[in-house]
């Protein structure tokens, strides 16, 4: 079988996937949005990487992150506290030129 170019582009985007990671606790006030964002992205951008991450004790916290839930694009905050819908839709589309 020979690769089209559709499907050489479809591979190279997968290799270079971002990753949104969704950052809260158990107990956190404003969990539940964070999973509702977290599924809102995931039809938003099926080729972006979604991350619903619950520190535990154990867990290291990962840099960047001083309050849940928190949102990390590729490692980097891009909100502290639940965003509205459409800011980080038009937050993460913006950093991944959709």
């Amino acid at each position: 079988m020979v690769a089209t170019d559709a499907t050489k582009e479809r591979a190279v985007r997968l290799q270079a996937r971002m990753v949104l990671q969704i950052v809260v606790t158990a107990d956190c006030f404003g969990c539940d949005e964070a999973s509702r964002l977290a599924a809102l992205m995931r039809k938003e951008f099926p080729d972006l990487e979604v991350e619903l991450h619950i520190l535990t004790a154990e867990d290291p916290v990962p840099p960047g992150v001083v309050a849940t839930p928190t949102y990390l694009l590729d490692g980097r905050t891009i909100s502290l506290g639940n965003p509205r819908p459409a800011v980080l839709v038009r937050e993460v589309a913006s950093r991944l030129q959709v």
